[in-house]
């Protein structure tokens, strides 16, 4: 009997070091991403040979200025690697990697304030790039970022999957959707 407790706490160490070592490598991963953007709704092909070219001439086309032009630079680019998809059906995500986080922030800021871009009449849409993971808890947060929109609260998301809540001059964090959907129920959302 003792025994079976023995190997019963060793199992729960064990759990909690292998939980501690996955996050750890998810974030990991979410770290080497950092200067990583997610860019959907070019057609296929349309990069031709030369992606990260292409995709820093749109950028710069599309949300820069001289000012701009100095600094940005796309180190590389690619499609998601998976099979082509057939015609008709929506194309692969281009992965966009520029020189530095303060690029892609900076980026992503334009993409806030032009929000309407296109190519050729495809709507293009520009994300940073997370591992799956991360991916996932931040869509957990999907209900409760359309509560707070519909209820004209200032929120955002913070790296990774955290959730930054300002009512009332005061800030809240949120770290799951759980403990967000109490705090909206309590206040009346």
């Amino acid at each position: 009997m003792a025994e079976n407790n023995i190997l019963k706490e060793k199992l729960e160490l064990i759990e909690q070091e292998c939980n501690w070592v996955k996050n750890k490598v998810v974030d990991l991963e979410d770290r080497s991403r950092r200067n990583n953007l997610r860019l959907i709704g070019f057609p296929e092909g349309v990069e031709q040979e030369d992606s990260p070219s292409f995709i820093q001439k749109w950028l710069l086309d599309n949300l820069g200025t001289q000012q701009d032009a100095s600094s940005l630079c796309v180190e590389r680019a690619h499609r998601i690697p998976r099979k082509k998809p057939p015609p008709g059906a929506p194309p692969r995500a281009i992965l966009a990697r520029v020189m530095s986080s303060k690029d892609r922030d900076w980026v992503l800021r334009q993409k806030r304030i032009r929000r309407d871009l296109s190519y050729n009449g495809n709507p293009i849409a520009i994300y940073p790039d997370f591992s799956r993971d991360t991916q996932k808890k931040r869509m957990g947060f999907k209900g409760v970022k359309k509560r707070l929109a519909e209820a004209q609260v200032n929120y955002s998301m913070i790296f990774a999957a955290k959730l930054r809540v300002v009512h009332n001059g005061n800030v809240r964090f949120f770290i799951n959707p759980e403990e967000a959907t109490n705090w909206l129920d309590t206040m009346g959302f």
